[in-house]
């Protein structure tokens, strides 16, 4: 579990620092289209916040997360009937899976809701 640590900040890091760049690139293609009088109503559709993106994002790293809690919680529970050596592989394990089952659960929201609208 420890072990874990260091490269659970680097991506919480990798993350925030890709964010940063789309921000600041985003920023930066929206002034170039100001000074350059290219501003009308596709430009204006291109770079209007999502907010059905945004809440549709957030569901997904929402079931990602509970699905990465419940994984440890898992492997926390099944401490003593596991050997030692292996409890590391089975807290991974579960966590890559219930993290891969959270996305095809928020897929097939994400269907039935496109499918709805």
């Amino acid at each position: 579990m420890e072990e874990m640590v260091p490269a659970l900040v680097l991506t919480v890091i990798g993350y925030f620092v890709l964010e940063l760049v789309k921000v600041v690139s985003e920023n930066r293609i929206r002034a170039k289209l100001i000074e350059k009088g290219m501003v009308d109503e596709k430009i204006k559709l291109l770079f209007q916040p999502r907010l059905l993106n945004d809440s549709a994002s957030s569901l997904k790293w929402g079931l990602v997360l509970i699905g990465v809690g419940l994984a440890f919680l898992f492997a926390f529970a099944i401490q003593s009937w596991v050997p030692a050596g292996i409890r590391g592989e089975i807290t991974a394990g579960a966590v890559f899976s219930m993290a891969g089952l959270a996305m095809i659960i928020y897929y097939a929201i994400a269907r039935s809701q496109e499918k709805k609208g």
